[in-house]
């Protein structure tokens, strides 16, 4: 069963990333876009996974996130 609210988070667009770490809630962030640039620290804190319309299906799996967030129907596949 996973747990809620979600601790293990994975962005795969550059504003939700920036939202959580603007919210103090970056702690929770287990991977994100390589479009992610804000704040500057996320690009040595937090695994990349994806790209916009691509991501890294085995990575994300194996940070076993309770949520993975992403945009509109450009990631739909990936979803």
């Amino acid at each position: 069963m996973r747990s809620f609210p979600p601790e293990r988070i994975v962005c795969l667009t550059e504003e939700t990333v920036e939202t959580l770490y603007l919210l103090g809630e970056d702690r929770r962030i287990v991977g994100v876009s390589g479009y992610a640039v804000r704040p500057k620290r996320v690009r040595t804190e937090k695994p990349r996974v994806s790209a916009l319309t691509s991501a890294h299906i085995p990575k994300i799996l194996a940070l076993a996130p309770d949520l993975v967030l992403t945009f509109s129907d450009l990631q739909a596949e990936i979803a």
